[in-house]
């Protein structure tokens, strides 16, 4: 299963194993994960994370998928 992980500009560190745009459930491959993370900056402004938070995505200062 692949995840985004996203850092904010505070520091902290959050995971998105969850398909949120177009598309419901895991991302299965990394593939999957980077096209959501294309929306993310696009068309999101805050998704929920896998440890429970919801963040607000003006706040990410870097992204990457890991598989």
């Amino acid at each position: 299963m692949a995840r985004i992980h996203v850092k904010l500009v505070t520091g902290d560190v959050f995971t998105i194993s969850q398909s949120f745009y177009g598309a419901t459930g895991a991302m299965n491959t990394v593939q999957d994960a980077q096209v959501q993370m294309s929306f993310l900056l696009t068309k999101m402004a805050a998704v929920g994370t896998d440890q429970g938070k919801t963040i607000n995505v003006a706040q990410i200062a870097y992204e990457w998928v890991e598989a």
